[in-house]
C-alpha cells in the first residue's frame, strides 16, 4: 500500500541536446553549458538569468513531459548562445545611432 508508482517512460528518444536519457547533463553538455553561460555573462548578462531559469523550469518537467522540457531546454540554449550576439549587436546599433 506505500509502495511508490513507477516512473513514466520518457515519450521522446531524444531529450535535448546535451542531456541524457534520465534528464542529467552529459559530459559534453557540461561543457557546453558553462562555455555558453560564460558568453552570456561576458557579453549581455540578463539572458544568463533567462537561459538558467528556462533549464530550471525543464528540470521539473523532465519525467511528466518531456516535450515541453525539450523545448525549455531549447529556449534555455538560445538564450545563452544566440541571445548575446544579437543583445550585443542591438546595444551597439543604438550606442552608435545616439552617438556617432
Amino acid at each position: 500500500m506505500t509502495e511508490a508508482a513507477p516512473a513514466p517512460a520518457f515519450a521522446s528518444p531524444r531529450p535535448a541536446p546535451g542531456i541524457g536519457p534520465d534528464g542529467t547533463y552529459t559530459r559534453a553538455g557540461q561543457v557546453l553549458a558553462f562555455l555558453a553561460g560564460l558568453w552570456a555573462m561576458v557579453l549581455f548578462f540578463p539572458l544568463l538569468f533567462a537561459g538558467a531559469l528556462l533549464y530550471a523550469r525543464a528540470e521539473e518537467r523532465f519525467r511528466d513531459d518531456p516535450a515541453r522540457a525539450r523545448t525549455l531546454v531549447l529556449w534555455s540554449w538560445f538564450a545563452i548562445t544566440i541571445g548575446p550576439p544579437i543583445g550585443f549587436l542591438l546595444v551597439f546599433a543604438v550606442t552608435r545611432v545616439a552617438f556617432g
